[in-house]
Order: C-alpha cells, then structure tokens, then sequence
C-alpha cells in the first residue's frame, strides 16, 4: 500500500490530544481520608478498578480514530500494473463499383484483392465494401459487381472506411486498400478531413485497355415552352475516328445528324405528337463502356404564362408606357430560343380587350399606370384575384388618386397612398422625389432572393425615386423599403387573397425617373415579379435523370411507376470521362502519406502495443467506511460509561 499525500502523516501528532484529555482527567481526582467512608473502601477500590478497564479501551478507540482520519487524508491505494493487447488491426478493402470499371480491369482488381487479404496480420479484421454513389459491404470479393453508368463517390467511401477504422484518435490505427479506377473528376479538390497518422493506404490503380470513349452525355430541351417546333440538343463525346452519326429516336420518329470535326452538340427538330416526348438519343461507339452510348430522355413542353399588360396611357408613342418596357422585358432571354416561360399581351385599357369579363386563361394581370379604373375593372379584378389570378400594381406619374380609391375599396390597394413629396402628380413626373436605395428588404423572398449580389444582380446598387408613400395596412407586408423609410415592394397577405397574389410597386417601371430599364437588374426583376404573381414556379419542362447505383437496382432506360408517371435512368455524365489520374494525386488530394514512409502506430510497434500500462485502486473509501464505524463504536462504549451502576 501507498500514500499519495504523504504530508498528512504530520496530523497524526494530533494523538496527544486524546491523551492530555483523558490524563487531565485522572488529575482530578485527589484521595481524601474521611472516618465516616472507611467502610466504603472496598466498593471504591472495585469501582476504580472497572473505571481503568473501561478508560483504556476508550483511549485507544479515540486514538484510532484520529489515526483514520489522518489516513483518508493521505488517500492510500494499491498500485500495480497490467499487460495490455492492442487489438487487431483492421484492413478495409474497397472496391470500385462505378460505371467506369469493365470486366476486364474488375478481373485485374480480383488479383489486387487476393495480394490484400495475404497481407493481413493473423487475427487481424478484414472487410470488403464495393462503392459507387454510396457504400455497401460485400461477405466474399466474388459478390464484386461494378454497375453500369454508376456515378463514383470517392469522398463518401474514403470517409466511411476512416470512420470504420475508428473515430479519428491518437490510437486510431488500421489499413485503407483502394482498388479503383482513378479517373478525372472522382477527386476532391481539398482533403475532406484531417488523415489519422495511425492509418495507412495502399492504393491500387485500375487501368482501362483504351481511353477512348464515345458517349451521349447530357439530353437539354431549348424550347420548353410551346413553339412551332421542339428542339432537343444532344451533349456527346466522340472522339476521333469514330462514327460520328447521331440518332433521336422518340414517339415514333428517328431523326439522324452528323456531328462536324471538333464539335461536341447536335440540335435535333421535331413537331412532337404531344407535350411529353420519350426516347433516346444513341451513337455507335464500340467501346468498353457502352451504357453511355444511348441516353433515355423524357422532356414535355410547358404552356407559357398568359400575361396580361394594361397601358391605359402609353405616352406619344407605344415605346413609352411601362407595358412596352415590361413586355420586353418578360420576353428576353439569355439565350437563344426563347426561353422565358411568358406570353405577353398589351392592351390600353381592361374594358378595351375584347372578351374583357373572360380572364381564363391569364396567369396574371399588371396595372401599369393607369389613370383611370372603372368600378366593375375593379370588381373584375378582385374576382379574378379570388379565383387564384395575379395581379400586379406598378404606380407612376399617371396616378390618379380617383383610380387608386376604387382600386381600395376592391381590396386590390394599401389604403392611402399619396405621393411622398406632397406635390401634384402633374410635378410629379418632372420631380419624383430624392433618389434612394434599399435599405430592408426580405432577402428569402421568392421575388428578392435571387438579387442579393448574385447573378440576378444586386437590389443594392439600383436607383430608386422615393416617390409614393405607402401605409402598410393590415393585410399587406413590406417586401423591401426605401431608405427614406417608404415601402417600395408590397405583397397583399395570402389569406387576404384568397388563392390569387397581389403586388404593389410603387415605382415606374419607365426610364421617367430613372434609368432602371436599362440596369443590369431589371430584365431578371421583372421576371422575378411576374414569375411570383403568376404562381410559374412549379414549371418543370425536364425530368431529372436517377443514376444506377447501390440503391437503384434498374440498369438505364425508361419506366413507368405506378401514378403512371415516367422515370428515367441513365448513366452518371461523369462516368463518360475515363482518362486517369496518377495515385500521387490521390494522395494529395485526401492528404494520406506517402506509402514508402513507415507509419509510427501501434499495430507496428508490439512494445508498444503491450506495454504495462499503471493500475491503481485507491482505498481512502474504505477507510472512511472503517472510521465511521469507529465512531459508533466509541459512541456506544462511551455511553456506556457515563450510565449510573447499579446499586449493590
């Protein structure tokens, strides 16, 4: 036994106290001859005698109790030492399961398998797990089935063997083998983790017997919205010597189209028998990888939105008012095509369109100025608001208070909009107001969200007049306000409105007061605005791709699920992408060791790994139990003591 506060021993000199009390104890006493109790010495002398034997236990009961105490201070315990076995290291084998690994390199890789397992220590732990977009662990390397068209997840798999191996410690040891294709594009471009120092890799690179590789890679539908014509562009890779023919085949229809020297898309031109279209487009590749050479697809073509753009007042010209600028606005496009998912239609005036009480059909309905409304537009409106139409109110120098109090009562307007420098609307349009910025505005709106310094543009860079003040009533929310504290953007709340939206911009959408038609930031605003109110968001011309892999089982083609709807699969595009990289690379991009540098781990150190690692049992709980019961005990003898004897 040992002490681990050895400078406790000094309270041990607290046993003369017990000792001083119980001698001056005894010195109080003093003998006193008196005549009348001589016959009363005998029953003294027995008395005195039964005092000592009863004093001397109690003394030494005392005394140990303070030597306890003094004891659990010192806090003993017994120390010794035990062997300790490290565990068995484990190795994690895993093995490419993707789309860019044939037969012939899986029938290499079973040699790399075989070399692995043999270099297993004895009572080492061995586990197999194939990988592609996910990991599953395999009992024998013959349950090995890379999947065609298969997306590769080297990340994914390289984590789950570390997190296997262990939590990533100072004792974390253990072995990763990797046996896969390295091609382009499976690495990360930085370590995802920090590489414990204990674990090893040992790499095995699969090498294909070409690196050419014909493959239809991406399917994209150019008008997805209702044209003429429909027009799908095929992404393919064909490298040189190879045939270079392309064909659709979809709905009954085969279209077949060279693609030129150098080129890598083909355009294909058909009037489609319905809005859906399935099919796919092939090439002849005579490849090892041919599940990339024909691509299922499945696109359908969407109505365009019918938008609505009253101009009750265009100017001297029609290429004045704001529904010329919004107009164009909806109808531009980044690119060729016509992608915009809208079709406009200008008219001066509501009751001036002929079939004005018949709105079906038109998925929203923008005021742009108008400086009169009728009271049946207006019921017209609130009524088509309420069966799910959207309205959108832009405010301009043409405003009219009598407009815009019909346009209240119909529950269409915040009540009480005035112009905000208090001025007549006629000098209005010479002098809006200060120009302002946006200083708040709900940056998780659909409208906003996507200019906030993205490729939307930024709502902080434009120019604004502050030219309306607008309350904000019960029923409506500020969407974005100026700096001089006017709203700007205005959404009506939805239950207000039953299923249809309502916006208010209080601003022009012309060049009358500032240049915001030829900002960067209007064309993709405007479509923000339009896209919100005219509900546009669930639009979807495409249907996405699955890609095979641990959890679909289907090899690539067209299906049909049980709601009728159409589902496809087809091969991961970065499958198609079969050039190599060097293992050296690998390394670098997971940050793993060099493997001609040995590892300082336990698995290769047995003095380490067996080592006597200390033990030690403290006792001072004892102790304290033992001096507890010490305590009753001299309480119940010194009890004893002190009860009057009997008399004789």
């Amino acid at each position: 036994m040992s002490l681990l506060n050895t400078g406790f021993l000094w309270a041990l000199a607290a046993l003369s106290v017990p000792l001083w009390v119980h001698l001056r104890r005894r010195m109080q006493y003093r003998q006193l001859p008196v005549g009348s109790l001589r016959f009363l010495n005998e029953v003294l002398q027995e008395r005195r005698r039964r005092s000592r034997f009863e004093e001397i236990p109690l003394l030494l009961l005392r005394l140990l109790c303070v030597v306890l105490l003094a004891v659990v201070f010192c806090r003993p315990f017994l120390s010794s030492s035990v062997k300790t076995v490290a565990d068995p290291a484990e190795t994690v084998i895993l093995l490419d399961a993707s789309g860019s690994v044939t037969e012939a390199m899986k029938t290499a890789g079973m040699n790399f398998v075989q070399r692995a397992a043999l270099g297993v220590t004895e009572g080492g732990k061995l586990t197999l797990a194939q990988f592609s977009d996910d990991v599953a662990v395999i009992p024998d390397a013959g349950k090995w089935a890379p999947r065609a068209g298969s997306p590769t997840d080297l990340t994914r798999a390289m984590n789950w063997a570390l997190d296997r191996l262990g939590n990533g410690g100072a004792g974390q040891s253990g072995k990763v083998v990797l046996i896969a294709h390295l091609a382009e594009g499976s690495l990360p471009p930085s370590p995802p983790r920090v590489w414990p120092p204990g674990v090893a890799l040992e790499v095995h690179a699969l090498k294909p017997a070409s690196l050419q590789n014909a493959a239809v890679s991406q399917v994209t539908l150019l008008t997805p919205y209702v044209m003429e014509e429909m027009e799908i562009e095929a992404e393919v890779h064909l490298p040189t010597g190879v045939d270079r023919r392309v064909s659709l085949k979809a709905e009954g229809i085969t279209i077949t189209q060279s693609v030129p020297e150098g080129g890598d898309r083909v355009i294909f031109r058909l009037k489609p028998p319905r809005d859906e279209v399935r099919g796919t487009i092939s090439l002849s590749g005579g490849d090892d990888w041919p599940a990339d050479d024909e691509r299922p697809f499945a696109v359908r073509w969407v109505q365009p939105r019918q938008v609505m753009l009253v101009d009750g007042s265009p100017g001297n010209t029609p290429f004045e008012g704001q529904a010329y600028f919004v107009d164009k606005a909806l109808t531009a496009s980044g690119a060729a095509h016509g992608k915009t998912p809208f079709q406009p239609e200008i008219v001066y005036g509501l009751s001036a369109r002929q079939g004005a009480a018949d709105l079906s059909g038109v998925a929203a309905v923008a005021l742009c100025g108008l400086p009169v409304v009728s009271t049946a537009d207006a019921r017209l409106l609130a009524q088509y608001v309420e069966t799910g139409g959207g309205l959108l109110v832009a405010l301009d120098a043409r405003w009219t208070r009598g407009a815009s109090a019909v346009l209240e009562t119909a529950g269409l307007l915040p009540p009480g909009i005035r112009p905000a420098t208090g001025a007549s609307m006629p000098a209005l349009a010479e002098e809006a107001g200060p120009v302002r910025a946006l200083t708040t505005w709900e940056r998780t709106h659909p409208i906003l969200a996507p200019h906030d310094g993205k490729d939307g543009g930024d709502l902080r860079e434009a120019e604004w007049r502050d030219a309306f003040d607008v309350p904000v009533e019960t029923g409506w929310k500020a969407l974005a306000t100026l700096d001089g504290g006017h709203a700007l953007l205005l959404e009506k709340s939805a239950a207000a409105t039953s299923k249809g939206r309502v916006l208010v911009l209080a601003h022009s959408l012309t060049r009358e007061w500032t240049d915001l038609p030829r900002d960067p930031l209007f064309v993709p605003l405007v479509k923000s605005l339009f896209t919100h109110v005219a509900q546009a968001e669930a639009a979807s011309p495409e249907l996405k791709p699955h890609y095979p892999g641990v959890h679909e089982s289907r090899p690539p083609g067209l299906y049909t699920d049980a709601a009728g709807n159409t589902n496809i699969v087809a091969a991961a595009p970065a499958e198609s992408l079969v050039n190599d990289v060097e293992v050296v690379a690998l390394r670098q991009a997971f940050g793993a060791p060099d493997s001609t540098i040995p590892l300082v781990t336990p698995q290769n150190d047995l003095a380490l790994a067996r080592a006597s690692v200390p033990w030690r049992h403290e006792l001072w709980p004892w102790v304290v139990v033992a001096l507890l019961i010490l305590l009753m005990v001299e309480n119940v003898v010194a009890a004893r003591r002190l009860q009057p004897s009997s008399a004789r």
